[in-house]
C-alpha cells in the first residue's frame, strides 16, 4: 500500500508540473518583447498584390507603342540636317555676323532660294532654245542641266555668304586701322587711360571703330580689359587689328609700356603697307601689258586680219552674228581684267 501510494503521489506531482508548464506557455508575452505574426489573410492579400504587379506591363512597352504613332522626319528634313552637319563652322559665322538664326533654318532658306534660281534658269533656257528652233526634248534636257548647275552654284554661294561677309568686314577694318592706331597712341601719350583712349577711337573710323566698340562694350558689361581685348581679337578677321591689340593685351598683363609696344606695331604695319604697294605696282604692270595685248590689240588686229583674209580665201564668212559674238567676247575680257585689277588692289589707306 505504501509503495502504490508513493507511485500515485509521484504521478500526481508529475501532472501538476505539466499543468504549470502549460499554464506558463499560455501566458501572453510582455509588450517589450512582443512581435506581430502575419495572418493568413494578410499573406493572401500580399500574394494577390504581387501577382497583380507581375501582370502589369513595363512602362517602356507603353512608350514604345506610343512612339509608333509618331511620324519621323521627312526626307527633306534629313537632307537639311545632313547639310547642317557638314557645315560645322556655319553656326559660328552666323553668330559673328549677327544673324539670329539656326543653321538648319538658314540652310532651309538657302535651299528654297537656290531651287527658285534653278527653276528660273531652267525655264529661261528652255524658252530660249525653243525660240532658236531646237526640239522640245533637247531644250528640256539642256534646261534641266543648266537649272541643276544653277542650283548647285547658287546654293554654294549662298552658304558661303556669312564667311564672305566676315572677310569683307576684315578688309573694311584694314582700311582705317593705321589712322585709328595713331589716334590711339596720341591719346595715350597725352596721359589718357587706355580704356578712355579706346572709347575715343570707337567712333569715326567706320568698321575699325566697330571693333574697338566691341572691346568697350565688353568692359562696360564687367569683363576685364585684357580679357575683353582677347575675346575681340579671337573674333576679328583683320590681321593688323589682331597684331595691335594682342600687343596691347600682352603689355597690360606683363606691366610693360603699352604706348611703346603699340608704336612698334604701327611702324611694322606701315612698312608692310609700303611693301604691299610696291608689289601691287609690279603686278599692275603685268596686268596692264596683258590687257593691252588681249583686250585691245588682239581684237582689233584680229578682226582686221580676218576681214582681209576672207577676201582672198573663203575660210570664214564674216557675218553680223560673228561680229556680235566678237563684241560679246571683248566685253567679257574687259570685265575679267577689271576684276583682276580690283581684286589685286590693296584695301588699306596710308
Amino acid at each position: 500500500m505504501f509503495y502504490n501510494g508513493g507511485k500515485g503521489n509521484k504521478d500526481q506531482n508529475t501532472n501538476e508540473v505539466n499543468d504549470n508548464l502549460i499554464t506558463q506557455s499560455s501566458t501572453p508575452i510582455s509588450q517589450d518583447n512582443s512581435f506581430d505574426i502575419p495572418s493568413n489573410e494578410n499573406i493572401n492579400n500580399g500574394g494577390e498584390q504581387n501577382i497583380q504587379n507581375q501582370q502589369l506591363p513595363p512602362p517602356r512597352i507603353k512608350r514604345a507603342r506610343r512612339n509608333k504613332n509618331l511620324k519621323g522626319p521627312s526626307s527633306f528634313d534629313r537632307y537639311i540636317q545632313g547639310m547642317a552637319a557638314k557645315h560645322k563652322g556655319l553656326e559660328q559665322s552666323l553668330k559673328e555676323q549677327g544673324i539670329n538664326e539656326s543653321v538648319v533654318s538658314f540652310i532651309k532658306r538657302m535651299v528654297i532660294a537656290s531651287v527658285l534660281v534653278g527653276v528660273v534658269i531652267g525655264s529661261v533656257t528652255v524658252i530660249v532654245f525653243l525660240k532658236i528652233g531646237l526640239n522640245i526634248f533637247l531644250s528640256s534636257a539642256l534646261g534641266l542641266m543648266l537649272g541643276a548647275a544653277g542650283f548647285e552654284f547658287s546654293f554654294s554661294q549662298f552658304l558661303m555668304y556669312p564667311s564672305k561677309k566676315k572677310k569683307s568686314n576684315g578688309k573694311d577694318v584694314e582700311k582705317n586701322i593705321l589712322f585709328a592706331a595713331r589716334d590711339l597712341i596720341i591719346s595715350l601719350r597725352s596721359g589718357m587711360p587706355l580704356f578712355n583712349a579706346l572709347v575715343s577711337v570707337s567712333t569715326g573710323y567706320g568698321a575699325t571703330s566697330r571693333e574697338f566698340a566691341k572691346i568697350v562694350e565688353r568692359v562696360q558689361l564687367g569683363t576685364s580689359l585684357e580679357n575683353a581685348i582677347d575675346e575681340t581679337v579671337s573674333e576679328t578677321k583683320s590681321e593688323s587689328f589682331r597684331k595691335l591689340m594682342l600687343q596691347a593685351s600682352v603689355s597690360i598683363k606683363a606691366g610693360a609700356n603699352v604706348v611703346e609696344s603699340m608704336q612698334e606695331i604701327v611702324d611694322d604695319l606701315s612698312r608692310e603697307r609700303v611693301i604691299q604697294l610696291r608689289a601691287y605696282g609690279q603686278k599692275l604692270n603685268a596686268i596692264a601689258m596683258f590687257y593691252m595685248l588681249f583686250g585691245v590689240i588682239l581684237p582689233s588686229m584680229g578682226i582686221a586680219v580676218v576681214t582681209i583674209l576672207t577676201t582672198f580665201i573663203a575660210l570664214i564668212v564674216v557675218t553680223p552674228e560673228l561680229l556680235y559674238g566678237v563684241l560679246v567676247g571683248i566685253i567679257f575680257l574687259q570685265i575679267v581684267f577689271l576684276q583682276m585689277i580690283r581684286s589685286s588692289r590693296p584695301v588699306f589707306t596710308m
